[in-house]
């Protein structure tokens, strides 16, 4: 593999530098968007993005003050008691293999699972890269909506499996309907993240209900609940678990919990499931000495959660109509960002705001090359990102 652009299975359709698959799918847009008579301004802006592909970590690391809107990271930090269970604890005891059972011990009680029906592992993307070696290894395909989370559906691209993609309905919102009609008797996993990134649309758990009685024999329903606090029924997906459903429940503790960089995650699913992913999980050895500590004292710390959520909804009050003064169209979802339409190319404004050192996503990451996916901040990383974004949108 050339370095990290070969990494098909990252979050990105096509790994964490665009491919030349991604780069040529970018200018066949361009040429839909000149043949439709957009704007000169957005024809230019293609001729830029040929010249060069922009990359989700600048080459040199973030600059000092950046405003970092592109990774929907808590802009809270970690919870503090994850923060004083990390330094009473001293990570003595770093040299020591991780013992795992407290940790899982925990998350079972705060969900009312047996802690047989919890896995720990490096983040969740552990399980996102795991999931698929362990129900596609003999084959089948993977059933995705499209854009979404990439992730697993790049794993069973890397090991030569199928992947079957749903086009979204209006308004970014994953077609139910249409989705199940994909079903067919080789469907051994369907990929769903709700709410759905980039888009941020929530799928009722009703609709989630329809599709898994629409499952083929031996598929599984992965649900990536990676922004669950913004969802108004997150728990029955768990409870669909309870019931012995095949459905395996994705958390992590890299959002609300603003863990993103000690790598914790977990999934939740019935016996059966469970017992296959085993046989591809990483154990005790995705977890380190301070994920160890801190993830329990985060998931008690349920007012940093609060905040954090709180904050959300506030500042989406304050990008929305930022963003509608500026003639932009935001997704009317609730969820820790937006995708924003802006009815030209984008590529080239999201590198013009990378210079003032203000980052957010281009659509162009999952082929929606006229929209731009910004993480929600604090109020001055949103003034700031909206002030920047007025001189190319004025």
């Amino acid at each position: 593999m050339d370095g990290m652009s070969g990494r098909s299975w990252s979050c990105y359709p096509d790994g964490v530098l665009p491919s030349r698959r991604a780069f040529l799918r970018t200018l066949a847009a361009a040429a839909v968007a000149a043949g439709a008579g957009i704007a000169t301004a957005a024809q230019d802006d293609s001729a830029t993005v040929a010249e060069e592909p922009i990359v989700v970590f600048p080459a040199d690391g973030f600059p000092a003050g950046s405003v970092r809107l592109n990774f929907n990271e808590n802009p809270l930090g970690p919870s503090p008691k994850a923060v004083a269970a990390i330094l009473e604890s001293g990570l003595g005891h770093a040299n020591r293999y991780s013992f795992i059972d407290p940790l899982v011990d925990a998350i079972a009680r705060h969900h009312n699972v047996p802690a047989r029906n919890v896995l720990v592992g490096c983040g969740s993307t552990e399980f996102l890269q795991f999931t698929p070696w362990a129900f596609l290894g003999d084959g089948g395909d993977i059933v995705v909506p499209s854009p979404s989370y990439g992730w697993s559906a790049g794993v069973a691209e890397t090991m030569g499996r199928r992947v079957v993609r749903v086009p979204l309905g209006e308004g970014g919102a994953v077609d139910v309907a249409r989705l199940a009609k994909a079903f067919t008797r080789e469907t051994r996993i369907v990929y769903l993240a709700n709410p759905n990134n980039p888009t941020g649309t929530h799928i009722p758990s009703a609709a989630i209900v329809t599709m898994l009685e629409a499952l083929p024999r031996g598929a599984i329903l992965m649900v990536d609940q990676a922004y669950h606090d913004f969802l108004p029924d997150a728990g029955r997906s768990i409870d669909l678990v309870r019931q012995g459903a095949p459905v395996l429940v994705l958390r992590t503790f890299s959002k609300a919990y603003g863990l993103a960089g000690l790598r914790l995650g977990y999934v939740i699913g019935p016996d059966p499931v469970l017992e296959k992913l085993r046989t591809v999980w990483w154990g005790d050895l995705g977890i380190n000495a301070a994920a160890l500590v801190a993830g329990p004292a985060a998931l008690a710390d349920r007012g940093h959660v609060q905040s954090y959520v709180e904050l959300v909804d506030r500042r989406l009050a304050q990008l929305r109509p930022g963003l509608e003064a500026l003639g932009l169209t935001p997704y009317p979802h609730r969820a820790p960002f937006l995708m924003v339409e802006c009815a030209r190319l984008t590529d080239g404004v999201v590198r013009s705001l990378r210079e003032r050192r203000v980052f957010i996503q281009p659509g162009s990451n999952w082929s929606m090359p006229t929209c731009i996916r910004v993480s929600v901040g604090t109020a001055a990383d949103n003034a700031a990102f909206l002030e920047a974004l007025r001189e190319f949108v004025a």
